[in-house]
Formats: structure tokens, C-alpha cells, sequence
């Protein structure tokens, strides 16, 4: 009789013990899967976020690149130019979010990069409103005046190549998150094999420069009509030969 209680007690014992064991296992388990499937949602959401911000950059690239000539050619008159070049934006928010150690490295050194491009705009800024506000103020003669603005005339130009290659760089980069995205969706069947691993390593040179295609074909389908508006707006207002 002692027997019979003594197993059990150790059986309702290890029961109890069995189903705590299980429940705690279960709850880590869960825990981990969940933790594993918000990581991912993380580096999606900012590969989403990416693809807007940059498509942004690439719209005042644009915007700088079809200021800088009309630019040059005022300044270089010895006229005084009244628009100015936009700063890029910034956002390293991204670096703790994905977890793509390539992509990584590579918003690092393009993100190094904008801020090269944005002190020099910055530069170039300051240094023109210096010189205008000083022919304003008949602190400097006419003929300083268009000497100075040569010389900033000049830092334009090699400021406009920078810009062309970092909207190349900028295009292909968009290329490059748009794949990543489609491969990179957060999927409740990716198993423990799967888990934060990405895969942009097997983004192929092919794939990219045929997302390349369609991305050029919307950026220069926008450039067009952004320059439509421009030109028609400039026409209503009578400055349209001025312009040209």
C-alpha cells in the first residue's frame, strides 16, 4: 500500500514537473520565433523605407543637376543667380535594422559619400551668398564681382560630376533594395535554416541591371515631365526666353 502511494505521489510529481517543463519550453520556443519573425519585419520595413528615401535623393539630385548649368551661365555673366542647390538627406537609422552585413556596408559608404556631396554644396552655398551680398552691398566692384563667380563657376562644374555619378550610384542602389525586398518579405513558412539570413548575396549582376532598366525608364519619364512643368510655368509667367 505505501508502494502504490509513493508512485503515486512521484507520478502526479513528475507530471506536475512534465507540464511546467513543456509549458516553459513552449513559451521560450514561441518567444524565439517571435523575436526571429519581428527581426525580419525590422530589415524589410527599412529595406521599404529605403526605397523612398532614396528615390527622394534622386529627385533633388535631379532637381541640383538642372540647376547647376543655368547656375553657371548667370554667374558667369556677371548677373546675380537666385535659386540655390539642395542638401541631400541623411538617415543612419537603417544600420541597426538590417541585417544584411553587404547592404550594410554599402549604405555606409554611400551615405559618406551624400555628406562629401552636402559639404560641398554647403560650401559652394556660403561661399556664393558671400560674394552676391558683397557685390550687393557695392563692397566689391562689378569686375571682382564676375572674377569671383568664375572661380565658383568652375567648383559648379566639378560639383555637377560628382552628382551625375552619385545619381548612377543612387539609381543602382534603388535597383539593388527593390530585389532585396521582393527576396527579403518576412514569410511565416521560412524555417530555423532561414532565420536572419538574407538573401542578398544571391542578387545576381543580371537581375540588377534589369530592374536597372525599368528604374532609368521611370526617372527619365519623371525628369520629362518635371521639366514640362518647369518650362510651362516659365512660360505663363513670360520667362521662359530668359530662361533659355
Amino acid at each position: 500500500m505505501d508502494t502504490n502511494i509513493s508512485r503515486e505521489l512521484f507520478t502526479l510529481g513528475f507530471s506536475a514537473f512534465a507540464g511546467a517543463f513543456f509549458a516553459y519550453l513552449f513559451t521560450r520556443i514561441a518567444d524565439f520565433f517571435s523575436k526571429v519573425y519581428q527581426r525580419q519585419v525590422k530589415h524589410y520595413n527599412s529595406l521599404v523605407n529605403l526605397d523612398t528615401q532614396l528615390n527622394e535623393i534622386g529627385g533633388i539630385i535631379n532637381d541640383d543637376l538642372y540647376i547647376i548649368p543655368e547656375f553657371v551661365r548667370v554667374i558667369s555673366s556677371g548677373h546675380i543667380y537666385f535659386n540655390n542647390l539642395r542638401p541631400l538627406p541623411i538617415d543612419k537609422s537603417h544600420y541597426e535594422n538590417l541585417y544584411d552585413l553587404d547592404l550594410i556596408n554599402i549604405l555606409f559608404s554611400y551615405n559618406y559619400e551624400l555628406r562629401k556631396i552636402n559639404d560641398d554644396i554647403d560650401t559652394v552655398s556660403r561661399g556664393y551668398d558671400k560674394i552676391e551680398s558683397a557685390f550687393t552691398q557695392k563692397n566689391i566692384t562689378p569686375e571682382e564681382y564676375l572674377y569671383n563667380c568664375k572661380n565658383l563657376a568652375a567648383t559648379l562644374v566639378v560639383q555637377k560630376l560628382f552628382l551625375t555619378k552619385l545619381q548612377d550610384k543612387t539609381t543602382r542602389l534603388i535597383a539593388r533594395i527593390r530585389i532585396e525586398s521582393k527576396n527579403d518579405m518576412p514569410l511565416g513558412t521560412k524555417l530555423q535554416s532561414l532565420f536572419t539570413k538574407t538573401n542578398g548575396p544571391k542578387i545576381t549582376k543580371a537581375e540588377i541591371d534589369t530592374e536597372l532598366k525599368k528604374l532609368e525608364k521611370e526617372i527619365e519619364e519623371t525628369r520629362t515631365s518635371s521639366r514640362m512643368e518647369i518650362d510651362e510655368t516659365l512660360k505663363e509667367a513670360g520667362l521662359l526666353d530668359i530662361k533659355r
